[in-house]
């Protein structure tokens, strides 16, 4: 039976490319559709070209809505919501205040 589910995600950074292509590999695996909600613009995960573009516009820090329609989308969920944040966890970047001597 196909259920519906949405959820905010908010990134620390930017996505990288890795992660884009991880959320579009793991979307052409699934059997449902996958929507990103940002500032007003709707984007199907499962079309490269439109989805790159609208995530690499993305700003820093910002919040999107995700949407899952399908069958067993609370795994999905999850295993989006672990390709976002992987750069959360091995973040590496300076604040505009900190020196570095090299």
């Amino acid at each position: 039976m196909n259920k519906v589910i949405s959820s905010d995600i908010k990134t620390n950074k930017r996505l990288s490319m890795r992660q884009i292509m991880n959320l579009y590999q793991v979307t052409k695996e699934f059997k449902g559709n996958i929507y990103f909600i940002c500032n007003h613009k709707l984007v199907d995960a499962k079309k490269l070209s439109t989805f790159v573009s609208f995530v690499l516009i993305l700003q820093e820090c910002a919040t999107m809505k995700v949407i899952l329609e399908g069958e067993n989308v609370h795994a999905m969920l999850e295993k989006v919501q672990a390709i976002c944040k992987e750069n959360d966890a091995s973040a590496f970047g300076f604040q505009s205040n900190q020196t570095v001597n090299i």
